[in-house]
């Protein structure tokens, strides 16, 4: 079966993705066929493309490797080239993909249960919230190498909202809801809950996209809420967070501009990018 026979046929794209996928390969394939012959853009593409991604000391050793007479000019102008002609993507601080295999990665969308639905719906009938966020923790363990044995609900609204927000859940899921919890909390009285609800305040401009008419995180925001807050997603630190980080970007496509904008909304963005950098390739 062919590339695109297989694209056509797999559930996981819709058609109208699937089109997307094609015209943009179309238009890689057009600019790598006029890409420069200093590029060596036909064994670079073949070197990388079992990688999701590499860094960039392994693109200028594959140049030197080819020329050990090039200067460091040269090469650092070969990455800014294959940069603007979109032959690489940058995905964090001196790391790339190939453009190609990114394309194809699908956008991260969680699947919503009913009762997630129903209370969203409920919340915004009831005191007609303008926006915000609904979320479960337990759509990290996609990405995890040890699957959290509890999960937490997070309700995010403006900051206007919150207490309205936070007494509306508590009337209708008694012992079950906290409001913008400490880690004592966390750790005496939410992690003895029965499918605990967080209420925390909306972090302005957080990249969020609609699942079932319900606001639900872009998966850069539920990455860096999860880097955020060490003190409510303690399980999902360490070596954990590292493994949360590179499968989501080797699952679906990530961007790096998104990631560490909201990350500076969350004052976190040299810490994140460090983090990045440190990664396994």
């Amino acid at each position: 079966m062919g590339f695109c026979s297989f694209l056509a046929s797999s559930e996981e794209y819709t058609k109208r993705h699937f089109l997307q996928i094609v015209a943009f390969l179309c238009f890689v394939s057009t600019l790598s066929q006029s890409a420069p012959a200093s590029l060596n853009w036909p064994a670079l593409q073949a070197a990388f493309a079992d990688r999701t991604d590499f860094t960039r000391a392994e693109v200028l050793a594959f140049y030197h490797h080819a020329d050990a007479s090039l200067n460091p000019n040269t090469l650092d102008s070969r990455i800014r080239q294959l940069l603007q002609r979109r032959l690489l993507l940058a995905v964090s601080r001196g790391r790339y993909t190939l453009a190609a295999a990114a394309s194809i990665r699908p956008a991260f969308q969680p699947t919503l249960g009913r009762s997630e639905r129903t209370l969203w719906r409920t919340l915004v009938k009831e005191l007609h919230l303008p926006k915000g966020c609904l979320w479960s923790t337990a759509w990290a363990n996609e990405f995890s190498g040890h699957q959290a044995f509890r999960s937490l609900l997070l309700v995010e609204v403006p900051r206007d909202y919150v207490q309205a927000v936070f007494y509306a859940l508590k009337d209708r899921y008694p012992h079950r809801v906290f409001l913008r919890p400490q880690p004592d909390m966390l750790t005496y009285y939410i992690a003895e809950a029965d499918h605990p609800i967080v209420v925390l305040p909306l972090v302005s401009r957080a990249p969020v996209q609609l699942v079932d008419g319900v606001p639900v995180p872009r998966l850069e925001k539920l990455l860096v809420d999860l880097f955020s807050r060490p003190d409510l997603f303690p399980a999902y630190q360490g070596h954990e967070l590292q493994t949360i980080f590179t499968n989501a970007r080797r699952l679906y496509r990530l961007d790096e501009r998104t990631l560490l904008c909201y990350a500076q909304r969350r004052h976190h963005a040299d810490d994140l990018r460090e983090f990045l950098c440190k990664l396994p390739g």
